[in-house]
């Protein structure tokens, strides 16, 4: 993913200020125009067979959307694709901390923006958007080749709710074994080697020795912290790698995974294999390896103390399109122009495991989707799936990725060969963003000849490091049929295993009782009910 990627929170009881500002249809900030206006495009729109003649705006909820569509007008490229289906994009911000909580009070309180991200599925309030017309179902796909196409995909063509689908997933791998990419953690070799070690770390003793190392010495004087993420979200997709691999998700409190353990199915996040985990987790905190504001990181903010030097290691979303976004792009390259960042930084190989196998994060191949507005009329949701169709198609995905032919890249014995030496980030600053408005497709990137990942030493780190995570890496058995099962108590439970990480780390309790005391907490929600069901449905689906 490309971006990635911040809790999904359940409460709806934000504050009447929040409304008042962030409001979905009735957000006021200022439309970022790029569609001609009805005067200026008559001549060329007017033509009766045109089915984009009348000017339309689409209001769009997504993650930091107003710098994001401000982008519009400095990009010919993102302009020419909106002139080409008459649309403005109006921004209705959202930010990675609370996305959730902002989306959920717009849907109770019937001011959803026309398109809105977020990752629902699975979740309670999203079957209930469906249940009550919150959210618009699609229109027959078969208008839209490339979407319909897009849609084949087995775990994308398996959410349809009684023949009807109501979002468009935005797919970011082929298959899961590319999940690793998705929670990766940076770390500063170039003050590992400062500090005497020689050997990137393979194990998670040897990462623990190079953060200590780095930590003691701290050799630019800065008190330097230990690992910190750009989201506590992210902590279960590392610690949980400690001989507890299936219990990653996505945070979305939905996406838990299940195993039979003593002859029965549970959730992996409950196994006995959770307490060395939580237990190395722990140790790690106690050893100062962990940064001791962890629980405040925000992603700005955690980049800025990684660049900065004042932080060892970073947990981040986004694997090396981030690294080179978000590190790289938008920090490394002004604070030290003339180092070679991939000298400096290093991405942490999934370490090997208590059990001796090396694993990685699982997610599903897709995350976080796109949702429709259920007061979008049908004339604005053909248009909003035609724009999504065209941005899938070869054009639209050449156009986005490469820029224009003959101008940023010419085709050479079938391959596409970039003739602009410059950043396309830079030149297109927008593009990215409309991709992204549909599907984060993040594995496409991952090719030398694809210009996205702009720094090529970043490109060529990425390329190699999923080549070897494919070869060297091991997917633990599970059954995602379970994870997308529906039963009474499940439909309403939640695992938001990042926050129950969180207090054990911080807990002034020992490790056994904290995670006893969080187990009592689900007991008392259901969880023994839920397992008796999914149990149950499993025998008579014949899954178990």
């Amino acid at each position: 993913m490309v971006k990635k990627f911040t809790a999904v929170a359940s409460s709806l009881a934000l504050s009447a200020a929040l409304l008042a500002g962030c409001g979905g249809n009735d957000n006021n900030n200022q439309a970022s125009s790029a569609a001609p206006s009805a005067g200026s495009s008559a001549g060329a729109s007017a033509a009766a067979d045109n089915p984009y003649k009348d000017p339309m705006e689409i209001s769009v909820a997504f993650w930091d959307a107003d710098a994001e569509i401000a982008k519009i007008a400095k990009d010919p490229i993102s302009q020419e694709v909106l002139k080409k289906f008459n649309v403005t994009l109006k921004p209705v911000n959202t930010t990675w901390d609370d996305y959730a909580q902002k989306i959920q009070m717009w849907a109770a309180s019937d001011q959803l923006p026309d398109i809105f991200a977020i990752d629902a599925i699975g979740t309670q309030y999203q079957r209930k958007w469906v249940e009550q017309g919150v959210v618009k179902a699609l229109p027959d796909l078969s208008k839209y080749p490339n979407l319909a196409a897009y849609f084949e995909a087995p775990d994308i063509k398996g959410l349809s709710v009684d023949g009807k689908y109501y979002t468009v997933p935005r797919r970011m791998f082929p298959s899961v074994d590319w999940s690793a990419l998705d929670r990766v953690v940076l770390y500063r070799w170039d003050l590992a080697q400062k500090a005497g070690i020689t050997k990137e770390p393979e194990t998670w003793e040897e990462f623990e020795a190079m953060l200590e190392a780095i930590t003691k010495a701290d050799s630019e004087g800065k008190h330097i912290a230990g690992l910190t993420t750009t989201q506590t979200k992210l902590l279960g997709g590392l610690f949980w790698l400690y001989g507890n691999p299936v219990a990653t998700s996505d945070g979305s409190g939905s996406d838990f995974k299940w195993i039979e353990e003593d002859g029965k199915l549970i959730p992996a996040v409950f196994s006995k294999k959770a307490l060395p985990a939580l237990q190395n987790m722990r140790a790690m905190y106690d050893k100062g390896l962990i940064d001791p504001d962890i629980a405040l990181a925000k992603g700005a903010d955690s980049y800025d103390k990684f660049v900065s030097g004042k932080a060892a290691a970073l947990l981040s979303g986004g694997g090396f399109v981030n690294f080179n976004g978000d590190i790289y792009e938008k920090r490394w390259k002004t604070a030290y122009p003339d180092t070679d960042i991939t000298q400096s930084v290093k991405v942490l190989k999934p370490l090997v495991g208590p059990d001796g196998e090396r694993t990685h994060a699982i997610f599903k191949t897709y995350w976080s989707e796109s949702y429709f507005s259920s007061k979008v009329d049908d004339k604005k949701m053909d248009r909003i799936m035609a724009l999504y169709d065209y941005i899938l198609s070869p054009e639209g995905k050449d156009l986005l990725i490469y820029g224009k032919e003959g101008v940023d890249y010419k085709v050479e014995g079938g391959k596409k060969v970039m003739i602009e030496t410059g950043s396309l980030n830079e030149k297109y600053p927008a593009r990215n963003f409309l991709r992204q408005l549909v599907a984060y497709e993040t594995s496409d990137s991952y090719d030398m000849n694809n210009p996205l990942i702009a720094n090529e030493s970043i490109r060529k780190e990425g390329v190699d490091y999923i080549d070897w995570v494919l070869k060297n890496t091991k997917v633990p058995d599970y059954d995602i049929r379970l994870t997308y099962m529906s039963t009474p108590t499940k439909d309403k439970f939640t695992v938001l295993d990042q926050d129950d990480l969180l207090k054990v780390m911080l807990s002034k309790e020992p490790v056994e009782q904290a995670w006893n005391d969080i187990l009592k907490s689900y007991k008392a929600k259901g969880l023994d009910k839920m397992i008796e069901e999914v149990n149950a449905k499993a025998k008579e689906e014949g899954i178990q």
